[in-house]
């Protein structure tokens, strides 16, 4: 099997185009997890020496009879039986690298890691000093004998003090001597902060001493390929052990691989990494320890383990110092992981007297909202809206994604990332989308045409279509367009986050507009209009000088439980005063849902 444009080729058994495609690490979309729902997954068999399936049913929903007839499948549903093909992927349906925010807030924080560092000069041994070679290092380093300490560094003591000439260096992490090292390396002490997210995984290097970030890197989510939302990942993981290995080894491989181009381009050495913390939601956080997270998703949504724990490196396999640790932040309950406590901890809410509301945008939305008497907290099924998926044009925010629009006089114009040919529209530029053409009158409340004969509408294979770019201006030549459908998926996963925030003000007795200040944090968040959010009921309009851009806020607050122990040792106390609320369970959440996914209007 041979993918175009990138010529790679995959050999393997019988099997269907996107399978194919995962065992070549071939960058191709499917964003249901290849069940035939999104459509996304769309390829040209261009050459074929074999047989292969016919157009399933589900194939017929997403592709015209002209595509069909040009070749075109979806690559979840086209099975190979035998011989050979030629696929071409178009531009939409590869995936490219995602634009991810550099601003937010600051995390700064006196570092105060875990890690500490000792240079020793030993006394060589004499007759007169017989003590070992271990008690002769602790004694330096004053330590005790039981401070622990692996087989593999006592295997290499002896040698290494000698060559040495008895100058060396131990890295001492959680009592125990992780490294121990030829010379004064004292000012090499750096650490990895990584937010494992639902679509992206982020990769942050730091400097532990000084507390600087010294390079950062970031990549798609590969699990996306086994689903877009969380639960389709529960499922695939919980139907065999094979299936939650594989989930677990693609995100360690992401990180691995992220984790070597930051000490590359930022030169520091993997065996100078003592420390690794990540965040991410609760399943993410199960996958990566390789835990099943089955029980997560059924009532009454229970992980296996939420307190903040500890590993050494070699039992996972990541690329750090192998003696080093892997040290998970805290989870908040049900699917509210990790990156809802980083998010605590960057912005800070638990230490003022103002009541701030927190909203991180995404496949799993968690939001916040509180302040030092206490804090409330609830994960929304946004669903993957946002992110472009169950879109007919949507996509991720990558080159060539529309991210910004706006409509005059019926006339669209709009940004694209990278200033490239527009290839589709990401969760940004929706928003904008909606906004404009519903104060324009395009649409209803419920995101319905107004007037068919729109010159912009035009009657697409299954349903009319709102042109947003003509083809003549497309990277693949046709027209970008918007359907009735595509708002309605919108308004749904529009309504699912304003529900939970509705919610969460009527449990914490204060109207929305009364709240001091609002977070959008995520890359999702920083790019936002805000006017057109606050017309559609995304977020409370509120006075605008008190809506905060945060930024990434995950990985944010990730590297300050990394730098400062004093940070991380306030968890537990900050944790109790969260109170966790499960919208599934409550009564209002029906009605309140129905009522959030129209639009409000600014």
């Amino acid at each position: 099997m041979t993918f175009e444009p990138d010529g790679k080729t995959v050999s393997g058994s019988p099997r269907t185009l996107l399978d194919f495609a995962l065992l070549g690490n071939v960058a191709l979309r499917g964003e249901c997890g290849g069940v035939g729902i999104c459509g996304k997954c769309k390829v040209q068999i261009v050459k074929l020496y074999g047989t292969i399936n016919g157009p399933t049913e589900k194939e017929k929903k997403h592709l015209s009879e002209k595509e069909i007839e040009e070749g075109y499948r979806l690559a979840c549903q086209a099975k190979i039986d035998e011989g050979k093909a030629t696929v071409y992927i178009p531009p939409e349906s590869r995936t490219g690298k995602r634009e991810i925010s550099s601003a937010g807030l600051d995390e700064y924080i006196e570092p105060d890691s875990s890690v500490k560092k000792i240079n020793s000069v030993l006394k060589k041994t004499t007759f007169e000093d017989i003590r070992t070679d271990y008690d002769r290092l602790c004694g330096k380093l004053s330590c005790s004998s039981k401070t622990e300490v692996s087989l593999k560094i006592l295997e290499k003591l002896p040698e290494l003090l000698r060559k040495s000439d008895w100058n060396v260096t131990a890295a001492i992490c959680k009592n125990r001597i992780i490294s121990l090292e030829k010379g004064d390396t004292c000012d090499k002490i750096f650490g990895i902060a990584v937010d494992i997210g639902s679509s992206k995984v982020i990769c942050h290097l730091v400097n532990l001493i000084t507390g600087e970030t010294v390079e950062r890197a970031n990549s798609e989510n590969p699990q996306v390929m086994f689903g877009e939302d969380i639960v389709s990942r529960i499922t695939y993981a919980s139907k065999e052990p094979e299936n939650l290995k594989k989930l677990q080894r693609l995100v360690i491989d992401t990180i691995n691989s992220l984790i070597d181009t930051v000490c590359k381009n930022g030169g520091v050495l993997h065996e100078n990494i003592y420390e690794l913390v990540f965040v991410g939601n609760s399943v993410m956080h199960h996958l990566f320890l390789g835990i099943t997270p089955k029980y997560i998703g059924v009532a009454p949504f229970i992980p296996a383990v939420g307190n903040l724990i500890s590993f050494q490196a070699k039992e996972l396999g990541v690329n750090i110092n192998e003696e080093g640790f892997i040290t998970a932040v805290p989870l908040i309950g049900g699917f509210i992981g990790s990156d809802a406590v980083a998010n605590l901890l960057i912005t800070k809410i638990y230490e003022t007297d103002e009541v701030s509301l927190v909203i991180d945008i995404g496949t799993n939305t968690e939001i916040l909202l509180g302040n030092s008497k206490g804090i409330m907290a609830c994960s929304t099924p946004s669903g993957p809206s946002f992110e472009g998926a169950h879109i007919s044009s949507g996509m991720k925010a990558v080159s060539g994604a529309i991210e910004s629009v706006k409509i005059e006089e019926n006339d669209v114009t709009f940004t694209t990332i990278d200033n490239a040919k527009p290839k589709g529209i990401c969760g940004s530029g929706i928003i904008d989308l909606v906004a404009c053409m519903y104060n324009a009158g395009i649409i209803t409340r419920t995101g319905k045409f107004k007037d068919k004969s729109n010159p912009r509408i035009k009657e697409g294979e299954k349903s009319p279509e709102y042109i947003i770019a003509e083809g003549k201006y497309t990277e693949n030549g046709k027209d970008i367009t918007i359907t009735e459908k595509d708002i309605n998926e919108f308004l749904l996963a529009k309504g699912s986050i304003r529900s939970g925030w509705k919610i969460l003000h009527e449990k914490y007795g204060i109207d929305p507009m009364n709240v001091d200040k609002v977070y959008l944090a995520g890359s999702f968040g920083t790019h936002v209009n805000i006017e057109n959010a606050i017309t559609l009921g995304i977020i409370p309009g509120i006075d605008r000088k008190n809506i905060v851009f945060a930024g990434e806020t995950a990985v944010g607050g990730a590297k300050i439980a990394l730098k400062s122990l004093f940070e991380r040792d306030k968890l537990e106390k900050i944790l109790k005063e969260v109170e966790y609320i499960e919208l599934s369970v409550e009564s209002s959440f029906s009605s309140q849902y129905l009522k959030s996914i129209p639009i409000t209007g600014a």
